[in-house]
């Protein structure tokens, strides 16, 4: 019954989730709304064995991550700190005193003993204090820690979404590295063997030496992207190598073309779930839990706090008769403080975290939109980029026909040299672009797992929870 009273005193505001309307589809994907969410493990739908090894080992050994489960571990070990304010300290206590004389200083000395003259005391027993949660202000404090851990959590699976997508991006962009440099050393042998040529029309009087330079001019431009191209791609390395946490002498990669990863299909979901997958939504409301439980411990301050103090023990003058039956004592106290004037401290406290909750409920709001933003530019990025990546493989196809056309009017003197130039430069930037364009299409796949919060573990069910705007009075605030 007492448990019921204290609980029925809690003062308030109980928290209840800031309205935001969600709409019911994606603008992108109107037509198609009860698409299934991303799945859980998304890098795998890419069906590229080596990603998923790195990724595994980055979620093992990144160092950003082990920080992240740090910050868990020190936000539970606090929540921990105000749980122990919920029910009563125990201290065991040992003591031992002498003075003299035995009526103070200043006092006259009579007796002719030292044991006549001194005044000692021996003591041992247990000591328990406790503070009465009346108001709820202990439970206030250990519901804003909880929350606060909870929000830990969640920061460490955005951590981890970031990792699992930094991961895929700078694979993916090692890859295109690789495709590049190959397409760039192909259009070189190739400059290298239309260049004989043309050495070779001009050693029988057919060609010029204008278009001996020209190629040759060509022939230097196409080898100097490849320091270019293949500094890039080694940064990419690097990347990966500090995302997964190791030295980059100790990562071991391989020239895999962009090609034989796989483009997943598109399944965005519905835009209510945004709130139950992305964990950075999630830690915004964890943080609005605890700037409302904030608000319940400040006004808590406000009423009178109420302690127990008990002591049990064994006290004697002698320390030979310390435990015996007879030097027994107890003591019980109880105190009651009020605080009448303390210049506005308490009141500014609950203004403080009033303002603190109106600041993350429209955080909450903002991350929202966000998400519903970012969602919409990854749906629209696949659409796109896929018409892209169509529209280039034709290109290429044509340049292609175009330059083996142009090459064998050359040999026989139907076209000048300046075709044959144009149809390589043509070809060579058809091969680059459906490289970049392909790469393009899988960057916006990752962009839309991770904004649909395509994580590590499956998100808990729906549950309802009233609307309301801003903190809820409770309606026992008065006990």
């Amino acid at each position: 019954m007492a448990a019921l009273l204290v609980a029925s005193c809690t003062v308030g505001p109980d928290y209840v989730r800031p309205e935001t309307p969600v709409p019911e589809s994606f603008r992108t994907s109107a037509d198609q709304p009860s698409l299934p969410p991303p799945p859980t493990r998304w890098w795998t739908e890419f069906q590229s064995p080596e990603l998923n090894s790195l990724v595994d080992e980055a979620l093992a050994n990144n160092h950003d991550l082990r920080a992240a489960v740090q910050r868990i571990a020190q936000a539970e070990a606090k929540a921990g700190v105000e749980a122990g304010a919920l029910l009563p300290d125990l201290k065991l206590s040992g003591s031992g005193s002498a003075r003299a004389p035995k009526g103070g200083v200043g006092s006259v000395q009579t007796a002719t003993t030292e044991t006549e003259r001194s005044d000692r005391t021996y003591q041992v027993g247990l000591k328990s204090s406790y503070e009465l949660d009346f108001w709820g202000k202990n439970r206030k404090a250990m519901e804003a820690a909880l929350a606060t851990a909870q929000a830990s959590v969640f920061d460490r699976e955005t951590v981890a979404m970031t990792l699992v997508s930094d991961v895929a991006t700078a694979y993916f962009q090692y890859l295109q590295g690789c495709d590049r440099v190959l397409v760039a050393e192909a259009n070189v042998d190739n400059m290298k063997r239309v260049l004989e040529k043309v050495k070779r029309r001009r050693a029988v009087g057919e060609g010029s030496d204008l278009e001996v330079a020209s190629q040759s001019a060509m022939l230097s431009q196409a080898e100097a992207t490849l320091p270019i191209l293949n500094l890039a791609r080694d940064q990419q390395f690097h990347r990966l190598a500090l995302l997964l946490g190791r030295a980059p002498n100790d990562l071991k990669l391989g020239c895999r073309p962009l090609a034989s990863v796989a483009i997943p299909t598109v399944r965005p979901g519905l835009p209510s779930e945004l709130l139950l997958r992305r964990p950075d939504i999630r830690k915004a409301e964890s943080d609005m839990v605890a700037a409302n439980a904030n608000i319940g411990m400040a006004r808590a301050k406000l009423y009178p706090s109420i302690s127990l103090t008990g002591e049990r023990g064994y006290g004697s003058k002698e320390l030979i008769n310390v435990m015996s039956p007879i030097s027994m004592f107890w003591t019980v106290t109880a105190s009651l403080a009020q605080t009448l004037f303390d210049n506005g401290k308490t009141q500014s406290e609950i203004a403080y975290y009033e303002a603190r909750w109106g600041e993350l409920v429209e955080t909450y709001r903002k991350s929202i939109f966000s998400s519903l933003r970012d969602v919409e530019d990854a749906l629209s990025s696949i659409h796109h980029y896929a018409d892209r990546d169509e529209a280039s493989t034709q290109r290429l196809r044509h340049a292609r026909e175009a330059k083996r056309l142009s090459e064998r009017s050359f040999g026989i003197g139907i076209i000048d040299y300046l075709s044959v130039l144009e149809t390589e430069r043509t070809q060579y930037n058809a091969e680059d672009e459906l490289v970049q364009a392909r790469f393009a299409r899988l960057t916006a796949a990752i962009n839309l797992y991770k904004a649909m919060g395509g994580g590590l573990e499956e998100p808990p069910p729906p549950t309802e929870t009233p609307a309301a705007e801003g903190p809820k009075e409770s309606t026992d605030a008065n006990g």
